[in-house]
């Protein structure tokens, strides 16, 4: 999972919609139409392959009911959706929409069913508070569905922790750094006494990234106001220049060879990530198995990831639809999903059940939901406009170049700032 999808534009252009799609739409251009089935487009890994096999054959307890699922690349699939709106042409009755990119649509949402007519509201005590206060427009329309979540946790190697004298059980860890200062802090201790003087972080943007995400707003308020250059994005620029003065940072980037090499050497003690973190990090270092624990992110959880479901207005059959949507991504069949591809529940009573409880020996027999379960339930509700992307990426660059260039952080910042400004103001961000 990258750190941020791209975030496109709206039908018409960003921060416009596609006015010549107004009104009241049709079943006409559905990419069902003359079929036996609804037609879904998914990326791989979003949803559960057997539930879809089963929906396909038909929907448990809707008669007469199937549903087909059509894979698309992640990174295709918006512009796909967008593609077949502006056409009127092959839209597809449901489609899943990950997490921060629900906002890219609301531009557009006369194009997106409000799924409270058709009694979203019945099932919504099933359903993580947050999650569910997200899929709505900043008018009110709910076009999103809880489908999966991302809890966050300070993943950190409990032996590398203990040698160099820290609080090292999980318990001890929450309590002992319950702040990014504390973690920092933390973190000189580390590159002082622990074995090998192992770094703190791989990097700088991902302490950014959840210290962002902490925070309910983001680079764009409601109201359309740029608002990144306020307190809380500076507090988040200012912890990770505070992390790479100190030396704390290995400036590798994730995912790459370095990043592998220095997570199975024992350079690498945290990671400041979520539950979906949990098997690339067994791939990427079996043999630390054992020596991983979880606790608390530092100043609370966040949530990094997930999706939604979305009914378009071409949807031939919404009442239908929407049975299907409440049958796959019930409390049983999300927990179901968790058991066959780890997509987390955002459904809380899944996290009693037994299947979500069994001690994992790469954590040292933790339970994950231990601290998943409380995370996904703590965290906050954040607000992305549809502009976050084009907000967000100048921060993010310049970032990396204090990281890799050894730019001047406070030019950076200033550029970072002045560039965001630039670009939001040619879409009519005020």
């Amino acid at each position: 999972m990258s750190r941020r999808r791209f975030l496109g534009a709206s039908l018409g252009g960003a921060g416009a919609g596609l006015l010549t799609l107004s009104g009241c739409g049709t079943a006409e251009g559905s990419a069902s139409t003359g079929s036996d089935h609804l037609s879904l487009w998914y990326w791989k890994g979003s949803l559960s392959d057997r539930l879809l096999a089963t929906a396909a054959r038909g929907v448990p307890g809707v008669p007469g009911l199937k549903v087909k699922g059509s894979q698309v690349p992640d990174g295709d699939i918006d512009s796909k959706v967008r593609t077949s709106l502006a056409a009127q042409a092959h839209v597809p009755d449901l489609t899943v929409v990950n997490n921060d990119n629900l906002a890219t649509f609301f531009p557009d949402e006369d194009e997106f069913l409000d799924l409270r007519t058709l009694g979203a509201e019945s099932v919504r005590d099933r359903y993580l508070d947050w999650k569910w206060k997200a899929c709505f427009t900043p008018t009110g329309r709910m076009i999103g569905f809880p489908l999966d979540a991302g809890p966050t946790a300070l993943y950190y190697r409990r032996d590398l922790f203990r040698e160099a004298g820290l609080p090292h059980e999980p318990q001890d860890v929450a309590e002992e750094i319950p702040t990014w200062e504390k973690f920092i802090a933390a973190g000189r201790t580390l590159r002082r006494k622990g074995p090998g003087k192992p770094y703190l972080v791989s990097n700088t943007g991902n302490v950014f990234q959840q210290v962002l995400l902490q925070s309910p707003q983001q680079f764009v308020d409601a109201d359309n106001r740029f608002i990144g250059d306020q307190e809380h994005i500076r507090r988040a620029w200012d912890l990770s220049v505070d992390i790479l003065r100190q030396g704390l940072s290995a400036r590798i980037t994730d995912g790459t060879p370095d990043f592998n090499a220095a997570m199975s050497g024992g350079r690498l003690a945290t990671m400041t990530t979520a539950v979906w973190a949990i098997n690339t990090l067994k791939d990427t270092a079996p043999e630390t198995a054992g020596s991983w624990r979880l606790t608390t992110l530092p100043d609370g959880p966040c949530n990094y990831g997930g999706s939604y479901v979305t009914l378009t207005r071409y949807c031939r059959e919404p009442e239908a639809a929407f049975a299907f949507l409440k049958w796959l991504l019930s409390p049983e069949n999300q927990l179901e999903s968790y058991q066959e591809m780890a997509l987390f529940p955002t459904t809380p009573a899944s996290y009693a059940d037994p299947a979500m409880h069994k001690p994992d020996p790469f954590f040292g027999g933790q339970q994950p939901i231990d601290v998943f379960g409380p995370a996904a339930r703590k965290a906050p509700v954040v607000y992305f406009s549809p502009y976050e992307e084009t907000a967000n990426t100048p921060f993010f660059q310049e970032l990396t170049n204090v990281e890799t260039l050894g730019k001047n952080p406070e030019r950076a910042w200033r550029d970072a700032v002045n560039t965001a400004e630039t670009a939001l103001t040619r879409l009519g961000v005020s």
